[in-house]
């Protein structure tokens, strides 16, 4: 939550075995957002944020200084990013490029292992609907795509009813088209007009190559070279794999979460099933969600309701009065934001800050930045 306090001073030079407790003891005061204002997640029911703001308004610094000060804050907790726009670097990162010619791409097919909510044929089903939704399939296309999926799953031996398979490696999309094909030599029309509409996603590869591990404190994938269709497939399938391992990690004890996800354009990722499941569910599983968009269109009311941690930054002001009444606050105080000045709202209390930007934390860091 928030409050207000004097600038914390310096940090001691401590002894190893002193580290643990100084690091819980520099946690417990939070992250500055600016004029000493703090922000404490696990003081509030759950560490979801919300932010938005136009153009132009300073969300990307604001989205910034929060993963750098979490990042430096937390040093079990890692973060991953998901950059639609190439724009939310951050010092001491290991950033995985997506594009035509990357050595590395992400694997959609890959198998959720719980026994109870994996398997190939869930996997399938969550693959087709975001592939529908993402690049306008009707239902034929859609149940072509099912059974299809179901055939690369089997030809590697992997099947729903014997889970000793699923740690099987998996298909990816070059067996998909491989089938796909395969179908459309043997005179399937509907299989012919299911690869032009994959042609795209085929042709750029990303779901043919190996997947990148994420095992790194933070992580910033960029997406921005890819089309907005092939890019929100890969973001989707990014944050399913989050809450799918998390969930088989099972609850934590700690109201410290066990990874931070960063998304900045929520519109690219509207009607997400994988970020409803992290903003219900995600807190039980240490996996905390950070999403912003530029229009409060974009904002469900589950997620508005489920992120005890909203801020408002400058909006377009045809949006004032809608997004006023969304955040619960004052429609003249709302309109009246400049660039870096925030209404924050952390459960029940409320504050307006000068947030203090990622450029000018890592200028006051130096080295330590």
């Amino acid at each position: 939550m928030f409050s207000r306090k004097e600038k914390p001073l310096p940090v001691a030079v401590l002894k190893p075995g002193e580290k643990i407790q100084a690091e819980n003891d520099a946690a417990s005061q939070g992250i500055l957002l600016g004029q000493g204002v703090y922000w404490t997640p696990e003081r509030l029911p759950n560490g979801h944020v919300v932010a938005i703001g136009a153009s132009g308004s300073g969300k990307t610094q604001t989205l910034k200084a929060i993963a750098y000060e979490l990042h430096r804050t937390y040093p079990a907790m890692q973060l991953v990013i998901i950059d639609f726009h190439g724009d939310q670097n951050l010092q001491g990162e290991v950033c995985y490029p997506l594009h035509m010619s990357s050595a590395y791409g992400v694997n959609p097919l890959y198998i959720n292992l719980d026994p109870e909510g994996g398997g190939p044929n869930l996997q399938a089903i969550a693959v087709a609907a975001t592939l529908k939704k993402a690049l306008q399939m009707g239902p034929v296309q859609e149940g072509l795509l099912l059974e299809v999926l179901g055939d690369c799953y089997r030809h590697k031996g992997i099947t729903q009813s014997d889970e000793s398979t699923w740690t099987k490696a998996p298909p990816n999309f070059a067996d998909l088209q491989a089938e796909i094909e395969q179908r459309v030599k043997e005179g399937c029309k509907d299989s012919a007009k299911l690869k032009l509409k994959l042609n795209a996603t085929f042709a750029y590869g990303i779901f043919n190559r190996p997947a990148f591990l994420l095992k790194h404190r933070l992580v910033r994938v960029d997406l921005c070279k890819l089309p907005p269709e092939l890019g929100a497939i890969a973001a989707e399938s990014l944050a399913k794999y989050l809450m799918d391992t998390h969930w088989l990690q099972g609850e934590v004890e700690s109201k410290i979460p066990r990874t931070y996800l960063f998304i900045d354009e929520a519109k690219e990722m509207a009607k997400s099933p994988a970020l409803d499941r992290i903003i219900a569910d995600g807190r039980k599983y240490g996996l905390n969600l950070v999403l912003a968009s530029q229009s409060e269109r974009h904002l469900s009311a589950d997620v508005l309701g489920n992120a005890a941690t909203k801020i408002v930054l400058p909006v377009d002001q045809v949006e004032v009065k809608k997004v006023a009444a969304k955040f619960r606050f004052a429609e003249q105080k709302v309109a009246a934001l400049l660039p870096l000045t925030a209404l924050c709202r952390f459960g029940k209390q409320a504050e307006q800050v000068e947030i203090l930007p990622y450029y000018q934390r890592v200028a006051e860091g130096g080295d330590d930045a």
